[in-house]
């Protein structure tokens, strides 16, 4: 019995330490440790920035601050929520719409329809969303609607950027998850700006001072307005401390809250398939801002200026990051998280159909934008793409299970000959890090046999070269050009 317990504490380890280096080899992604920690601190910048901009706010002496606006929002509110207020807005939308709708596929048909349609139709009811979440914030106040507001406006404002966070990584394209960390940021300190150069009251302080109140100055406290309710409940002070000595008070325009839920949104449905991170972003955004009306802390005109920033701060790191992100993590197979911590992919094996269409339909905008034939573009264009050379076959059975299983062009010797440089830990989380690899019945006749010690790749030269000009036509076929240069820049 000694030694059968000796041999699973053994196993046990051994099995502990395996998953530690596998957990190691995903994080790293063949980048250093101080690299890799660089990353994420370049990532995290413009948040700590703002954080610690906003905490210093308080010190701006009140002589060279602007005046309080007291009653342009509850004006600016009654017009936005009445019925004519929500169908000008509506109409105002319809350029947006269609704008997202085309860029989403939307007018595609079958197979190659993207999701825009979805994506116009959201955009053109947000008005009667934003109507109803303040609707709904009138409710009877009880015990169970505060801890219910209080799960989104108080506990997940502020865990969603981590959880959204690590999502991007794990899902999204390489540098996705940094791109995210700096949209964010942006978005934020405009908010802060805004906050610093055109204060305006909240709907609390109405229902403290009076609709008739007096001009304020910035001597006034802070208050938690419903959210003292939640101290009353879980019996703490928290929120009547750190709203009574908030450095800006009366920041009401653009509400963050909203702003932060729309951004994690936002790469959330950029980054998941099918229609899932769209119906989340509906589920999520609906809380998050019926709650911040329900404990009277924004307006809902706020809570529109709050989206129109994260809106534009995504559509600029979209246009100027991200896009060259995507292209580059499905032109040349790169991995997300997901894909190193369950099947132990490298970069340059995760090709998908998923990734195919994406780039398909890239490569039919830039024709579009160019002109039939237009410079720049084609087989062998600077702005093209193609997959990287790969070792799987021309018969489809690769692609039928979800992906080919390429050999990256790094991992080639200069007479074609397989290289064996594999990075990854002896012991994967699925049986033999060989599992990760498709086997030969998947990579079909002449691709080779397995090195039976090591689970390895042994081929000829000769079969890889045929396999891989096999795949270059049939890219070449589908307009792919040269493979990009390099990938994304964090994890």
């Amino acid at each position: 019995m000694a030694v059968l317990r000796q041999l699973r504490v053994g196993q046990l380890v051994s099995a502990l330490g395996a998953l530690l280096l596998h957990c190691r080899w995903v994080l790293l992604n063949g980048a250093s440790v101080p690299y890799r920690l660089w990353t994420v601190l370049a990532g995290a910048f413009p948040t700590v920035l703002w954080t610690v901009l906003f905490k210093q706010a308080k010190h701006i002496p009140d002589d060279i601050r602007p005046p309080i606006h007291i009653d342009l929002l509850p004006t600016l509110n009654r017009l936005l929520l009445s019925p004519l207020g929500v169908i000008l807005v509506t109409l105002s939308l319809i350029p947006l719409a269609r704008y997202v709708y085309f860029e989403g596929a939307g007018d595609k048909e079958g197979e190659e329809r993207g999701r825009g349609r979805a994506y116009a139709i959201s955009i053109l009811l947000f008005p009667t969303a934003l109507w109803a979440t303040a609707w709904c914030g009138q409710a009877d106040v009880s015990n169970f609607l505060d801890l219910l507001a209080f799960g989104s406006y108080g506990a997940l404002h502020f865990a969603s950027p981590i959880i959204a966070g690590w999502w991007i990584w794990g899902f999204g394209s390489q540098g996705a998850a940094s791109t995210f960390g700096w949209t964010l940021g942006a978005q934020n300190l405009a908010g802060l700006a805004t906050h610093l150069v055109f204060p305006n009251a909240a709907p609390w302080f109405y229902d403290v001072y009076g609709i008739d109140a007096a001009q304020p100055d910035y001597t006034y406290n802070g208050n938690p307005a419903g959210l003292i309710r939640v101290d009353t409940i879980l019996g703490t002070h928290i929120y009547a401390k750190a709203f009574g000595h908030g450095p800006v008070v009366f920041g009401a325009i653009p509400s963050l809250h909203a702003a932060t839920a729309i951004c994690c949104c936002l790469y959330v449905v950029r980054y998941s398939k099918g229609y899932r991170g769209l119906a989340f972003m509906w589920v999520y955004c609906f809380w998050m801002l019926w709650s911040t009306q329900y404990f009277h802390h924004h307006f809902a005109i706020d809570l529109i200026a709050g989206t129109f920033y994260s809106l534009v701060s995504f559509t600029f790191f979209s246009r100027v990051y991200l896009r060259k992100l995507d292209r580059a993590h499905y032109a040349n197979g790169l991995t997300n998280g997901y894909d190193r911590l369950f099947f132990a992919r490298r970069d340059g094996e995760h090709y998908s159909d998923y990734g195919d269409k994406m780039l398909r339909r890239w490569s039919d905008d830039d024709e579009d934008a160019c002109g039939a034939g237009g410079a720049g573009r084609g087989a062998n264009g600077a702005g093209a793409v193609r997959l990287s050379r790969s070792s799987s076959g021309g018969s489809g059975a690769a692609r039928s299970a979800g992906g080919y299983a390429p050999v990256p062009d790094a991992h080639f010797g200069s007479d074609g000959d397989d290289v064996d440089d594999d990075d990854r830990p002896p012991h994967g989380l699925h049986p033999g890090v060989a599992g990760a690899y498709l086997s030969l019945e998947e990579l079909g006749p002449g691709a080779g046999e397995k090195d039976a010690a090591g689970g390895g790749r042994s081929g000829s030269a000769g079969g890889s070269s045929t396999r891989g000009s096999s795949i270059e036509e049939k890219r070449r076929a589908k307009g792919f050009g040269a493979p990009l240069n390099g990938g994304g820049a964090g994890a």
